[in-house]
């Protein structure tokens, strides 16, 4: 076992391909520190990688993480359950954009996911997981993610995948929110989510849309259920 690595005792790769693989997230590893590396557990079932600094992000060690999230399911099954769904329209969305592209380019993309990840102590961390692809010296393409706490200040604004490409310098082509997608503002919603922003009140909201306090406070009930959000803040976040 190397320093910063854990590895499957029954792997079967070969020992060599382990090594120059090993190497290269390694050196990932030196670039980005903040992060945590984990191999893709979809392209790579032959064996599992993960930094030894898991346990500052996950609050688990690299043993536990083997044993129990080297399985795709294992680890999906700890993203917050409102995520889960969406999380999946986006991985759906990612194999539709790149069913057409040339496998040998797929290094030149990023793929970064943003979602609601369970910690160790039952809280829910607010997770940025970047997707890359790397071609090694000898050819090999290794698939892993740079995954890393959102910083405390961001605010969580619901599950999205974002798409760069390298050109020369990476930058963002695509962006997928199945929520924006599937809860679609009604022209009445979109006119109180802008009066909102601007720090309305409700009897205000009421006046300048010319309807009861009643009606406005049911309109946002019913886009706080439609949203699952408890306050006008959660709300702009997911539908502003």
């Amino acid at each position: 076992m190397r320093t910063i690595t854990f590895v499957n005792d029954n792997v079967r790769a070969d020992e060599n391909m382990q090594d120059d693989i090993f190497q290269a997230l390694y050196m990932v590893h030196k670039l980005f520190p903040q992060c945590t590396i984990v191999s893709c557990p979809v392209t790579h079932t032959d064996f599992f990688y993960i930094s030894e600094n898991s346990k500052s992000l996950f609050g688990y060690d690299a043993t536990h993480m083997m044993v129990t999230h080297s399985i795709l399911e294992k680890y999906l099954a700890e993203l917050h359950e409102s995520d889960i769904q969406d999380f999946h329209e986006c991985i759906n969305y990612i194999g539709s954009f790149f069913k057409d592209e040339c496998l040998e380019d797929l290094h030149k993309f990023r793929c970064i996911f943003y979602y609601r990840f369970r910690h160790a102590t039952g809280r829910y961390i607010y997770m940025q997981d970047q997707k890359v692809t790397l071609v090694t010296a000898n050819k090999r393409i290794i698939h892993y993610s740079l995954l890393r706490e959102m910083d405390r200040d961001s605010i969580f604004s619901g599950v999205k995948v974002e798409i760069y490409r390298e050109q020369p310098v990476f930058e963002k082509i695509a962006e997928y929110k199945p929520s924006h997608v599937k809860n679609k503002l009604s022209p009445r919603e979109a006119d109180l989510v802008d009066l909102i922003k601007r720090g309305l009140t409700t009897k205000e909201i009421a006046w300048q849309l010319n309807i009861s306090h009643n009606t406005v406070r049911n309109i946002k009930s019913k886009m706080f259920e439609k949203y699952n959000v408890t306050n006008a803040i959660e709300l702009l976040n997911m539908a502003g």
